[in-house]
């Protein structure tokens, strides 16, 4: 009987130890439950901080990213530069998604980049600083220039204007222009006469004015006679008997060369009978150095 109770004893006494153990060993688990609990907690926070840091990054990279293709749009002495920092920051910005590089190199990259960026802000702000008063000076050049053409346009006309005045002023002038029919006397002597069959020749006589702004020198002078139904009496109809007078070629009836001084000279020019001459109304233009400078009008009976 006292065997069996130190027995039972023994039992209680091992059932209470393998509680105490068993309670325990409960207890740590669940401290090391929490203590996990509460390092996974405190990983999430870190992992939250580290993925809001790679977000604040990469949005800093992309802002940087269109300030450069910005300054690439507006600055073409510097768009190959330009061209590959921002190919720079697309591959920085490629690998940062990818969670290929850590915050810190990430942050150290990215502040590089900066660095030069604001280098270039610096040189683009000066190079716009020229470039604005190179456009200033430019616009007060053109200006200048567009007045000094105004001015040499201006005297242009003026001198252009003189040219004609002082060409128009140095034309040959005549006064006491003159042409009738000449009837040939025996002797070889002629006779003014309006009679068409009886004349032998038609002739032309005037004086040349004084002038001293024409050139000095010898000078042809020439005759157009038109019959009443508007031909030119003339020996040929080529063109040796041709010359230039306003602008055209035309014929001539007659010529005569003079030595021209700048003083009054008077002339009688002979258009000698060729073929009967037309009964009716002649009209008759002289012309020098190219222009008219007398017409008159006969008639023949």
């Amino acid at each position: 009987m006292e065997n069996n109770v130190n027995s039972g004893t023994k039992v209680n006494k091992i059932l209470i130890a393998l509680v105490i153990l068993l309670l325990g060993f409960c207890g740590y688990l669940i401290w090391q439950n929490l203590q996990l609990q509460k390092d996974i907690e405190n990983g999430q926070i870190a992992f939250s901080e580290v993925s809001s840091e790679r977000d604040q990054v990469k949005g800093e990279l992309e802002e940087m990213l269109a300030q450069y293709e910005e300054m690439e749009s507006n600055n073409e002495d510097l768009s190959e530069e330009l061209a590959a920092e921002k190919a720079k920051i697309e591959e920085l910005l490629k690998q940062a998604k990818g969670k290929n590089w850590t915050i810190h190199k990430l942050r150290k990259e990215t502040e590089t980049l900066r660095t030069i960026m604001k280098g270039y802000v610096v040189q683009i702000d000066s190079l716009n600083q020229i470039n604005g008063r190179l456009r200033n000076e430019n616009e007060v050049v053109k200006t200048e220039l567009t007045s000094e053409r105004s001015k040499s346009k201006n005297l242009t006309e003026k001198n252009d204007d003189l040219k004609d005045i002082v060409t128009v002023a140095s034309y040959l002038k005549t006064t006491g222009l003159k042409s009738y029919g000449v009837k040939i006397k025996s002797n070889n002597t002629g006779k003014e006469n309006d009679r068409a069959k009886r004349i032998g020749k038609i002739r032309t006589e005037f004086t040349i004015l004084k002038n001293d702004i024409t050139i000095p020198g010898k000078k042809w002078v020439y005759v157009r006679i038109l019959t009443p139904d508007g031909k030119v009496l003339s020996e040929k109809t080529d063109d040796s008997n041709k010359f230039d007078f306003n602008g055209v070629r035309g014929l001539y009836s007659s010529k005569k060369q003079i030595d021209y001084r700048n003083q009054q000279q008077t002339l009688s020019i002979d258009w000698v009978k060729a073929n009967d001459f037309p009964i009716g109304e002649y009209n008759v233009e002289v012309y020098a150095d190219g222009v008219d400078i007398g017409k008159t009008k006969f008639s023949l009976k």
